[in-house]
């Protein structure tokens, strides 16, 4: 009997029957807020399209959506780039008003002439609806991180009718290398269930023609797949930097909100007007469908990148998926005219691979193919969007996008850092550095240093630092508790040899201060209860992460530091 108790799966039941319900009730709430979306957008643009002297109004239109944002919604203006940063770093509960505002203002910019998707928004919906369980379950990070990410599931699987794709997409958009499989099963109930919730309340997603015919994978094949793999994932980071560098530019140079939207707006409609036709405005659904079934011109993809680009750079609100589906698409048809592929398989292959390389989710994108395009389809689909992957290099559409892992191994990349905040260091640079390291050493003839041609190997680590008084003890409630608390160095510090941490230090001060105190001296009988106490945690920093986040509560009047560095691992003795 005890033996049957200690089985995991028992273990693990009552807490995935928890997380079923959950789930459930995310999806349901994800399902509902894409069908209000998709319902919303698609009244907008049936009303844009047949009143199309509405489009002169784009202006007033950006300057009311931004206006909004710059009233009431500063604490949400981040979009989904706040959302990552909450699975991250979990801070404060998500305000609920994240979704009626991007619900507005998604609109706004369609009713009006926009160029922008919508899986941004449905994303933020399903999010910030989710974390209203937070507090009626009083869920700790490690916990509404889960949360989130099935909302994030639940509202890509949603507003596309993909659950599989939707599964991978809230694992896989989190950090680029790195896929944490223990929100799998939250994630892959939300995406269902939200995806069914939707179709029950009547809303239906566009059906794209499949391939008549997939050729056999042969080599003159595969060498055009990987080509144009390549050439949609250039196409993806040209889309990502084109539209931060827009962005950056308008809050650069325009310092009130709500006009940069505005002036964005104008030049749009002007483009429009210059172009003479609403095809690159709004969604693009009937300029997605066609390039399936028709040969379109060459420079389609290149407009909507432009109107794309401008449209959310400006600070429009909406997404960036469905354009990247538009531009991929009429690319591959493009892309036809000089590859040994049939059309509507390079436009399928288009349509998610672009998406894969400028959201860095190439297995999610792959199953999305799978899903709109069939199986027959996938060997294809799934080469393009690794290649893209490849070939969108260290750049994306989310800013707090983490990097986990680098694409490449021979190109070491800062690991933990955000797409907005990474620096990428070559590795000749990297290779040039040791070699000249080594040199100098031999030259000196010191024993104890590495032999000339000897690989030092590079390991990449964090040293954790946290600050605090020496006299802190850990907090409790109760009076007797408090009397006979640890002192909280020794608390941390045995925690961390627990939890299994590579490296714990307690360091000595003899002198300093911590932020807004006195200058305090150590005293060798009795020491100032605020003299500052330093313990110094070295290991990788996920794991060093999620040592914070277990012990959270007992951190909160402690100064946390992380410093990301190199291990040199092996010196070789003379």
């Amino acid at each position: 009997m005890n033996k049957l108790r200690q089985l995991e799966q028992l273990i693990a039941l009552p807490q995935l029957s928890k997380w079923l319900i959950i789930s459930f009730v995310v999806g349901i709430l994800s399902g509902i807020g894409s069908a209000a979306l998709l319902a919303s957008l698609e009244w907008s643009t049936n009303w844009r399209e047949s009143h199309l002297w509405i489009i002169a109004l784009l202006p007033l239109g950006g300057f009311l959506s931004g206006w909004i944002y710059h009233r009431f919604g500063k604490r949400v203006e981040a979009g989904n780039n706040l959302l990552l940063e909450e699975i991250h770093n979990p801070k404060d509960i998500i305000p609920l008003r994240m979704a009626p505002l991007v619900l507005l203002g998604t609109d706004l910019t369609h009713l009006f002439g926009g160029s922008a998707g919508r899986e941004g928004t449905a994303l933020q919906i399903a999010a910030s609806l989710a974390d209203r369980l937070t507090k009626i379950f009083h869920f700790k990070h490690a916990d509404r991180r889960i949360l989130l990410m099935a909302g994030l599931s639940g509202g890509f699987a949603s507003v596309f009718g993909t659950p599989l794709a939707g599964t991978i997409f809230g694992l896989e958009v989190l950090a680029i290398g790195k896929i944490q499989h223990d929100a799998l099963f939250p994630c892959l109930i939300a995406a269902v269930v939200g995806d069914r919730v939707t179709l029950m309340l009547g809303l239906h997603h566009t059906a794209y023609r499949h391939a008549p015919v997939v050729p056999t994978v042969t080599v003159m094949g595969l060498i055009s797949a990987i080509i144009a793999g390549a050439i949609f994932g250039i196409v993806a980071m040209i889309f990502a930097k084109l539209t931060h560098r827009i962005n950056h530019i308008f809050k650069e140079k325009i310092s009130y909100p709500p006009l940069r939207p505005a002036i964005g707006g104008l030049i749009v409609a002007l483009a429009v007007w210059a172009v003479g036709t609403t095809k690159y405005i709004g969604l693009g659904i009937p300029t997605i469908v066609d390039a399936f079934n028709t040969q379109l011109p060459p420079w389609d993809f290149a407009e909507k990148i432009a109107f794309t680009a401008l449209t959310l750079g400006a600070g429009f609100k909406g997404g960036e998926v469905t354009p990247l589906f538009y531009i991929g698409a009429t690319l591959g048809n493009a892309l036809s005219l000089i590859l040994a592929l049939p059309a509507p398989l390079l436009a399928g292959m288009g349509f998610v691979a672009v998406f894969g390389g400028a959201a860095n989710t190439p297995i999610a994108s792959t199953f999305m193919g799978i899903e709109l395009f069939g199986l027959e389809s996938g060997v294809f689909i799934g080469i393009a969007c690794v290649a893209s992957y490849i070939f969108s290099g260290h750049a994306g559409i989310y800013n707090a996008q983490r990097l986990g892992s680098g694409k490449y191994h021979f190109m070491p990349v800062q690991e933990g850092l955000s797409l907005a905040t990474q620096s990428l260091e070559p590795a000749r640079t990297l290779e040039k550095k040791i070699g000249k390291q080594i040199h100098l050493f031999n030259d000196l003839h010191f024993w104890g240093f590495v032999h000339q041609g000897e690989e030092i190997e590079m390991h990449n680590l964090t040293v954790l630092r946290l600050y605090f008084h020496s006299g802190v003890r850990v907090p409790q409630k109760t009076f007797w508790q408090k009397l006979i608390a640890p002192t909280l160095t020794y608390y941390l510090a045995s925690r961390a040899k627990a939890f299994g941490i590579e490296q714990v230090v307690v360091h000595p001060v003899s002198v300093g201060f911590l932020k807004g105190d006195h200058l305090h001296n150590e005293h060798h009988e009795f020491p100032h209860h605020k003299l500052p106490q330093c313990l110094e945690l070295v290991d990788q920093e996920d794991k060093l992460r999620r040592f914070l986040d277990e012990h959270i509560d007992e951190l909160k009047e402690v100064r946390v530091v992380l410093l990301r560095c190199e291990e040199l691992q092996r010196f070789l003795l003379l």
